[in-house]
């Protein structure tokens, strides 16, 4: 299983039989180089359904989905905000998305656990770092992975993280659930 930024929006995960793009732009649709079948947004603003052919399967909101064993649970939230927990490979990877304020307690439960969390670095004005690491713990993730669209808010999380000087990497490879890293690590992928 594979994790990499295609740019400082688009996530794309690659698994062994199928791959999965989150929250694609118009021109990740045209290109899909990727060649992903599955398509998630994080948000219902999606309106570009004459984009796709009948071969991509779009998923944008809640509801539990299986598809070519790839599982999905989408657990709606605010303002159109959908947070999704994503089994790939064994990997639970949970991304919230573009979240402008905390998440409930109900939908901190039925996130249940996740071995990679993708979060902002921001939730409405303020850093997310405090509260993307209690949620963390509470969840038992191995990778945290601040996905910034904002480079002063990056540079708030990771001063908060005491990781100020991170190196970027282009992607996190994990074959087995044994190459996960004791504990939480924070992760920065690159956008490409």
């Amino acid at each position: 299983m594979e994790i990499k930024f295609l740019n400082k929006s688009t996530i794309f995960l690659k698994g062994k039989k199928e791959s999965v793009l989150i929250d694609p732009t118009e021109k990740e649709i045209i290109d899909n180089k990727n060649n992903s079948r599955i398509i998630v947004y994080t948000n219902g603003d999606f309106n570009q359904t004459d984009l796709l052919n009948n071969e991509k399967i779009v998923i944008r909101g809640g509801g539990e989905y299986e598809i070519g064993g790839v599982e999905i649970i989408g657990i709606n939230g605010e303002n159109g905000n959908t947070v999704y927990r994503i089994v790939i490979d064994t990997f639970a990877i949970t991304v919230l998305g573009k979240i402008s304020q905390e998440l409930s307690p109900k939908r901190i439960e039925k996130i249940d656990s996740a071995d990679i969390l993708i979060a902002p670095t921001k939730i409405g004005d303020i850093c997310s770092h405090k509260l993307v690491k209690e949620w963390s713990k509470k969840w038992g993730v191995n990778y945290l992975v601040p996905l910034a669209d904002d480079e002063e808010y990056l540079k708030k999380f990771l001063d908060e993280a005491d990781e100020e000087g991170l190196e970027t990497v282009e992607s996190i490879k994990l074959d087995k659930k044994e190459d996960l890293p004791d504990g939480l690590e924070i992760k920065l992928l690159k956008n490409n």
